[in-house]
C-alpha cells in the first residue's frame, strides 16, 4: 500500500497531537510538583519550629527545677531530702 498525501498529513496530524498532550501532561506535572512544593517546605518549617519550641520548653523546664528554691518544693519532695 503507497501513502497518499492525505494519509501521510493525518498521521502527521495525530502524531503532533499525541506529543501535543505528552508535553501539556508533563507541564502539568511539573506545575503540580511546584505547586506542591511550597506547602511541603511550609509543613516542614512548622515542624522545625515545633521542634524547637519544645526544647526551649524542655530546657525551660529543667532550669526551673534547677534553680527551684528546696522551701518551696512540695512537702512529698522536701521529705525525701
Amino acid at each position: 500500500m503507497v501513502a497518499t498525501p492525505i494519509d501521510i498529513a493525518q498521521a502527521a496530524t495525530a502524531t503532533t497531537a499525541t506529543l501535543l498532550k505528552w508535553q501539556k501532561s508533563m507541564e502539568e506535572r511539573a506545575t503540580f510538583r511546584q505547586n506542591m512544593d511550597q506547602p511541603r517546605r511550609a509543613i516542614q518549617a512548622s515542624r522545625e519550629l515545633l521542634k524547637r519550641l519544645r526544647q526551649r520548653h524542655r530546657d525551660e523546664m529543667s532550669e526551673s527545677s534547677e534553680n527551684a528554691d528546696p522551701s518551696t518544693a512540695p512537702i512529698s519532695q522536701r521529705a525525701g531530702s
